[in-house]
């Protein structure tokens, strides 16, 4: 009879070895009280952390001497075997043999030579697209998937960050808000705001708004919310965010600059210190950042409007007015690498691969579209 097809990964041994048992085509023997001392087991953890740093740090792209974005699946299918692999040597009874062990190496150091040869040779062919997301009514929008890197920029008190895309409204939906992207979370009171928001509001024909949450509650029931007015509906805008807690252009008092198609549109103001963004809940929920819509009161899904975003990007910095006006004359060639930036995504042109989830430029994250969508291709 073949032997099992073991599926577990790491978790509490008790557990993992009833579901080692369960899932078994052949019964095995477990020895759950000590763990095995084996020279394999190091080889093996080794592994795991090379191709961990290496799957975190390739440069992912479509031009030469990137890899392919699929190209880190081959490393994460490795990674779970290797994980599985340890477990077979620390917990099977009867052990497997050294001859299995050896293969298991050979496994693994094959999937890491896999991905190394994907590397591209020459600027790959990409199909020119533009993503668009029917989000209206909030049953389509983009997961981007839960971390730290979308709404902590550091200690509280010295946070400085920028967040910029190109969107372009075609349909609003129902609510006062159509939101663009979304970190802001609150659990429905004026004690607890966290994270931030960029969206066009129904407020004096429509605006433009960004809304964060301070630290200081009893101030402004801890929100921040400058705006401008609305710009053209289905046209491209640059709409760009840089916040810092010390202040910006040598002014500690502001905090705070919107920029549309390259121009400063409104700033914040605040001359009180303490009064900074606050990012110190994080740890209190577990939601994603969303594009298209928002979690309302940690909930369920608001807030949608159908329309296209592109060139999103993420960096742990205030940038300069120099820098933004770049960007929106795309003057800029972002590659993944760049200091400070800790997400990008550009969806530009169609993946080549599963076109419902998109590897950000870093190769640390990944957005998956749900619902409706479509890839439009540019003639």
């Amino acid at each position: 009879m073949r032997k099992a097809i073991l599926l577990c990964t790491v978790g509490c041994a008790l557990l993992l070895i009833l579901q080692l048992s369960s899932c078994s085509e052949q019964k095995h023997h477990f020895d759950a009280v000590s763990a095995v001392e084996d020279s394999y087991i190091s080889q093996l953890d080794t592994l795991i952390s090379t191709m961990t740093e290496l799957s975190q740090n390739a440069d992912y792209g479509t031009h030469s001497g990137q890899y392919p974005a699929e190209s880190r699946a081959i490393l994460t299918d490795a990674i779970s075997n290797a994980n599985r692999y340890v477990l077979l040597i620390k917990y099977q009874d009867p052990q497997p043999s050294a001859g299995e062990k050896d293969r298991y190496l050979t496994v693994i150091h094959n999937a890491i030579d896999k991905f190394k040869g994907s590397i591209r040779t020459e600027d790959a062919e990409t199909i020119p697209a533009e993503l668009f997301v029917d989000g209206k009514t909030t049953q389509s929008y983009i997961d981007f998937g839960r971390s730290k890197d979308y709404t902590v920029f550091g200690e509280t008190g010295n946070q400085s960050f920028t967040i910029e895309f190109w969107v372009k409204i075609m349909e609003r939906g129902p609510y006062d808000n159509s939101i663009f992207l979304c970190t802001y979370l609150s659990n429905g009171t004026d004690r607890w705001r966290n994270g931030w928001m960029m969206y066009w509001r129904n407020s004096s024909g429509g605006i433009y708004r960004t809304t964060w949450g301070g630290i200081l509650p009893d101030s402004r029931y801890g929100l921040w919310e400058p705006n401008f007015p609305a710009p053209p509906e289905e046209q491209w805008q640059h709409y760009a965010f840089v916040y810092s807690d010390k202040g910006l252009d040598g002014n500690a008092s502001l905090r705070a600059k919107l920029y549309l198609n390259g121009e400063v549109v409104a700033t914040q103001t605040n001359s009180n210190a303490a009064e900074v963004y606050n990012s110190s809940d994080y740890d209190n929920y577990d939601k994603p950042m969303t594009g298209f819509c928002r979690w309302v009161n940690m909930e369920k899904m608001e807030e949608g409007f159908s329309g296209y975003m592109k060139e999103i990007r993420i960096w742990k910095e205030a940038k300069t007015d120099d820098y933004i006006r770049s960007s929106y004359l795309e003057q800029t060639d972002i590659r993944g690498k760049e200091t400070n930036l800790v997400a990008a995504w550009d969806f530009t042109s169609k993946p080549t691969g599963s076109d419902n989830q998109v590897l950000d430029l870093t190769g640390r994250h990944e957005a998956r579209i749900i619902g409706t969508y479509k890839w439009n291709v540019i003639q």
